[in-house]
C-alpha cells in the first residue's frame, strides 16, 4: 500500500472520528436539552468545511495565494517537535504553542497529511461552536439554537478559516467553553461552569495569550457581576465578590506595570511592525501593503483610550472593497460583508432591546467585548482582521439570535395580552332607566 493511499485513508479515519465526537458531543448535551436538535445543521456545515478543503486542494497555484504563510511557519515547527520524546518537547511545551503541538502530536502518531490536519481543525471549531449554540439554548431556548447552527454553517470566513492549520479553531473552541461555562454561572451561579471557563482561558492562553488573559478578565467580571445580581444567596454570592476583590487588590501593581509607558513602547512597536510603518521607515519607503492599517499611537495609557475605539473600527469594518488586489482577498470580502451585516443587525436588535442587553447576553456579551478589545490592540493589518472576525463572528450571531428571540417573545406576549384584554364599549341606557 502506498504512502498516498495510506495518508487517504487516514483523511477518512480522522473524518469520521470527526462526526462521531461532535454527535458524541451534541448526545451529552441533550441531556438536560431535550430539544437540542442541530445534529443536521452541523452535519452540512462540517460537510461544506471539508467541501471547501477539497475544492481549495484541487486549485493547484491558486491554493498558495488563499492560504496564509503562517501555515507553512507551524507546519516546520511541528515537524521539529514531532520527532522529540514524549514529555521532553510536548506538554508542558516550553517556547511551543498550543497549536503546534497539537499539530506535532498528529504528525506523531500518524503522519497526517496537510488534508488531514484541516479535518482536524474543522472539527475543534464546530466543538466550539456546538458549546455556543448549547449556551444559546440555555439562554434562549431550542429555536434561536437551531437559527445560529444554521447560520454559521454557511457563514463564508468560517468555511475557509475553520480549516486553517492555525490559531482560530482552538480560540473558537475557547470562546465556547467560557460562554458556555459562563451561562451556567450567570443565570443560577451554578459552578459546575468554573471549570469549563477555566479550561477555555487555558487554552486561549497556550495559544494566543494576550487574547486568552483578555477572555480570563471577560470571564472574572462575569462572575463578579453574576455574585452582585445574586446577592439574595450571600452564602455563595459573597465569598466570590470578597475572593475577586482581594485578587483584584493583589493584581493592581501588576495591571500598572503592564499599562505603564516602558510597557506600551512595546506595543507601540508591534503596531508599527504590524502595519509596515517601521519597515518602511528602515528602507525609506512607503508601504507597499495595500491591507495595511494606518498606524496608531499606543505609547502611553491617554494614547491607548483615544486611539482604540479607532482601531476597534478598523478591525470591523476593514478591509475597504476599493483595497483588495487578489483572489485571496476578494473572497475574504465576502466574509466581511456577512460580518458588516451580522454587526448592523446587531445593533439594531441591541437598540431595540435596551435595557435588558446585558441581563440577556451577559455571557456572552463580555467574552465578545474583551476580545474585540484584545484583536485591536493587537491588529494593524486588515488581512490579519479577516481571521480574527472568525473568532468573534460566532459570538456575534449567538448574540443576535437571543436578543432576536427575546423581541419575538415579546411581540407575541403582547399580541396575546391585546386579544384576551375585553374591549369597552360604551351601551346605550336602557329606556326603564331614563329619567322621567
Amino acid at each position: 500500500m502506498s504512502d498516498g493511499t495510506l495518508r487517504g485513508e487516514y483523511v477518512v479515519l480522522v473524518a469520521l472520528i470527526v462526526f462521531w465526537t461532535l454527535a458524541y458531543a451534541i448526545k451529552r448535551l441533550r441531556r438536560r436539552r431535550q430539544d437540542f436538535n442541530i445534529w443536521l445543521p452541523i452535519a452540512v456545515g462540517v460537510a461544506m468545511r471539508l467541501f471547501v478543503v477539497a475544492v481549495i486542494n484541487a486549485t493547484g497555484s491558486l491554493q498558495s495565494q488563499l492560504r496564509g504563510g503562517d501555515e507553512q511557519t507551524f507546519l516546520s515547527l511541528a515537524r521539529i517537535l514531532a520527532p522529540t520524546h514524549w514529555g521532553s518537547g510536548f506538554l508542558p511545551h516550553g517556547p511551543y504553542q498550543l497549536q503546534t503541538v497539537l499539530f506535532a502530536i498528529q504528525l506523531k502518531l500518524v503522519d497526517l497529511s496537510n488534508t488531514g490536519l484541516r479535518v482536524t481543525q474543522v472539527g475543534i471549531a464546530m466543538l466550539g461552536m456546538i458549546l455556543i449554540f448549547a449556551a444559546v439554548y440555555d439562554v434562549a431556548g431550542p429555536r434561536p439554537a437551531r437559527l445560529a447552527a444554521w447560520l454559521l454553517a454557511f457563514e463564508p470566513a468560517s468555511l475557509f478559516f475553520n480549516s486553517e492549520i492555525h490559531k482560530e479553531s482552538l480560540m473558537v473552541l475557547a470562546s465556547g467553553l467560557v460562554v458556555l461555562g459562563g451561562t451556567k454561572i450567570w443565570q443560577c451561579l451554578d459552578f459546575t461552569g468554573v471549570p469549563l471557563v477555566g479550561l477555555g482561558g487555558l487554552i486561549a492562553i497556550e495559544t494566543r495569550s494576550y487574547a486568552g488573559w483578555f477572555l480570563v478578565a471577560a470571564s472574572v467580571l462575569l462572575l463578579l457581576h453574576a455574585a452582585l445580581r445574586r446577592l439574595d444567596r450571600p452564602g455563595r454570592a459573597l465569598p466570590i465578590v470578597y475572593t475577586i476583590a482581594a485578587a483584584a487588590f493583589l493584581a493592581t501593581p501588576t495591571l500598572l506595570t503592564v499599562t505603564a509607558n516602558k510597557s506600551l513602547q512595546t506595543l507601540n512597536q508591534s503596531q508599527s511592525f504590524t502595519t509596515g510603518t517601521q519597515a518602511a521607515t528602515n528602507t525609506g519607503g512607503a508601504n507597499a501593503d495595500n491591507l495595511a492599517d494606518e498606524s496608531v499611537d499606543f505609547s502611553s495609557r491617554g494614547a491607548l483610550i483615544r486611539h482604540l475605539p479607532g482601531r476597534v473600527f478598523d478591525l470591523i469594518f476593514r478591509p475597504y472593497p476599493w483595497q483588495l488586489q487578489d483572489t485571496s482577498q476578494e473572497l475574504g470580502a465576502v466574509g466581511s460583508l456577512v460580518a458588516l451585516a451580522v454587526f448592523f443587525s446587531l445593533l439594531g436588535y441591541a437598540w431595540r432591546s435596551r435595557g435588558r442587553v446585558l441581563s440577556l447576553t451577559a455571557p456572552i456579551l463580555y467574552p465578545l467585548l474583551f476580545l474585540l478589545v484584545a484583536y485591536a490592540l493587537s491588529a494593524g493589518n486588515a488581512g490579519t482582521g479577516f481571521r480574527y472576525r472568525t473568532d468573534l463572528l460566532p459570538l456575534g450571531v449567538a448574540m443576535l439570535v437571543v436578543l432576536r428571540e427575546h423581541l419575538l417573545r415579546a411581540r407575541a406576549e403582547r399580541r396575546e395580552l391585546a386579544s384576551v384584554t375585553p374591549v369597552l364599549v360604551p351601551q346605550p341606557l336602557r329606556s326603564d332607566l331614563m329619567p322621567v
